[in-house]
Order: structure tokens, then C-alpha cells, then sequence
């Protein structure tokens, strides 16, 4: 049904002239009865009844007036919605994530949300866990998405995933032959954390607490603020690291490093996406709901 017909006979029945509607629609009275026939031959009814002066709408042209006037509304009414959402995405969306998800899990979701929206603007800024959620508490950014511990309740927040964390080693013999490491030798190896204020760090910090192991007890020989430093820390041998399973997938793979297993210990943390407490803009919750998405928000 083309919309345009229900518009010509919308304007013949509010002005009760074929001259006057043809005026107003700036199209020629004979083209304007051509529009009228076709919806009387799609509907097969006739739905104006004529006389030589006048005419008057039949039960069927009354009918169709009611329900043309209905859908015309709602089809300029999606016409508005769909262009807001298209004017909104035109908007820079500003994302701020921990340096770990933002550069290996982020951009991905990112690039399954410009697929749907390809318009939108979208500026992905990455930094540790405290700088992001004070950027997100000065409206520096939009939205976060950040590692460990839940959020306080100044905050929406939805934990979005679990990321298992996994104890890395260079990949000599030499390490190979202490897996799987037990608890007394964890205490003497060189341990590598990231910075204070790391939500990676938070996450190992919880798993030692939860088994008893005191931070003082081990033996970190190094706190770096990069997991690519990390992981070349660790490639060279200096040491052993706790990092995310999908910062490593790519030297776990190659075999760049190698997996220790732990007796009794297991690493996890929880991802949650972070917003205020407001109205959000269009871009902003379309983002939102994408990420919340289980089937293809968070890759």
C-alpha cells in the first residue's frame, strides 16, 4: 500500500473538493481521481459515491478514512523517531573502559554497534579502573566499562561478564616443570602485578585473601602499569604474572608463554558496564542495550 494514496484521499475528504485537495497537494485534478480509482481497485469498493455538483463518502470511504487517518499518524510518527535516532547518532558517544577490556574486548562490541548504527561517533578512552570511574563521575565520558568489584550505588551498573585470569610464566622448561605450582613455592617465585588502583590487581588481591595468602608474603618484584610491559616483563623471564585469559589468548596460542595451574587457586573477574543515573542519550542506551545483549553485546 503506498502511503502517498492514503495522504491524497485523506485531503479529498477533509476538504470535500477534488479541485481544492489538488491544489493543496500541487497536483493536476486528473492525477488526483487517477489516486482515488487505484485505492478503490485495491480495495475493490467504491469509496466516494458522486454527483454532478458534489459527493459524499460511502461506509467504505468512511472506513477507510478512520484507519487512513490512524496509520498516516504512525507512519510520520516512525518517519520522526527514526530520524531523531539517526540525528542522535550523528552525537560523539565517549566510552572510557580499564586499559585490559578496552584493549582486547571494547572495540570489538564497538564495531558490532557501528554495523547497526554507522553514523555514530564513538571515542574509546582507556586508563585503570579509579581513573575511569572518575571520569565517568565528572562527565568526562559516557559510559564505562570496567574489571572487578561492583560499583558503588552512585551508579547504574550490570555485570555484563566473568573473565577467568590466568597465572602466566615464560615459556621455558624450566617452568614447565613446576606445574602445577604448589602454594609454598608461589611464595618465593617473582610475582609481577599491575599498578595499585588496577582492577586486575584487585581481582588477584581478592583471590589471595579469599585462600589466605598475604600480599607481604609474596614475592612481587615488580608493580607495571601495562599489560603489554607485563607480558614482555614475563617473555624475558623476569618473573611470573595474574593477567586476564583475553590479554594473553594470542601468547597463549603461539606459545609465548605458558599457563601455570595453581593447587587450589582459581582467578576471576567480574565486568560491569557503568552509567549515571539519568536519562540517557538515544546513542548512549542503544550502546547500553547492545552491551547487555548475551547474544552479541560483549565479545
Amino acid at each position: 500500500m503506498n502511503i502517498n494514496l492514503l495522504k491524497v484521499f485523506i485531503s479529498v475528504a477533509d476538504t470535500g473538493s477534488f479541485s481544492q485537495a489538488a491544489k493543496l497537494l500541487y497536483v493536476s485534478q486528473p492525477a488526483l481521481s487517477q489516486s482515488i480509482k487505484q485505492l478503490e481497485t485495491h480495495f475493490t469498493v467504491d469509496l466516494i459515491k458522486r454527483t454532478s455538483h458534489s459527493f459524499a463518502l460511502t461506509e467504505a470511504g468512511r472506513l477507510l478514512y478512520k484507519h487512513a487517518v490512524n496509520v498516516v499518524a504512525l507512519t510520520e510518527m516512525m518517519e520522526n523517531d527514526m530520524k531523531e535516532l539517526r540525528t542522535a547518532c550523528d552525537d560523539k558517544l565517549l566510552v572510557g573502559a580499564t586499559s585490559v577490556i578496552g584493549g582486547y574486548a571494547v572495540p570489538c562490541s564497538i564495531f558490532i554497534f557501528k554495523r547497526k548504527f554507522p553514523d555514530a561517533a564513538i571515542k574509546l578512552i582507556l586508563g585503570n579502573r579509579r581513573q575511569i570511574l572518575d571520569q565517568l563521575q565528572n562527565d568526562s565520558i559516557d559510559i564505562a566499562v570496567v574489571e572487578g568489584e561492583k560499583p558503588d550505588d552512585q551508579f547504574m551498573s550490570s555485570e555484563i561478564h566473568t573473565e577467568e585470569m590466568v597465572v602466566v610464566a615464560p615459556a621455558d622448561e624450566t617452568w614447565k616443570t613446576h606445574a602445577p605450582l604448589d602454594r609454598n613455592k608461589l611464595l618465593t617465585v617473582p610475582l609481577i602485578m599491575r599498578e595499585e588502583g588496577s582492577a586486575t590487581k584487585w581481582a588477584v588481591e581478592q583471590a589471595f585473601y579469599q585462600a589466605g595468602i598475604s600480599l607481604q608474603n609474596l614475592n612481587i618484584v615488580m608493580e607495571l602499569n601495562s599489560v603489554d610491559s607485563i607480558k614482555a616483563a614475563v617473555e624475558a623471564g623476569h618473573g611470573i604474572s595474574i593477567l586476564p585469559r583475553v590479554a594473553v589468548k594470542k601468547e597463549l596460542f603461539t606459545k609465548a608463554l605458558f599457563p601455570l595451574h595453581i593447587e587450589g587457586l582459581s582467578f576471576v573477574q567480574p565486568i560491569h558496564l557503568v552509567y549515571k543515573r539519568k536519562k540517557q542519550r538515544i546513542i548512549a542506551a542503544e550502546f547500553i542495550r547492545l552491551m547487555k545483549s548475551s547474544a552479541n553485546g560483549f565479545c
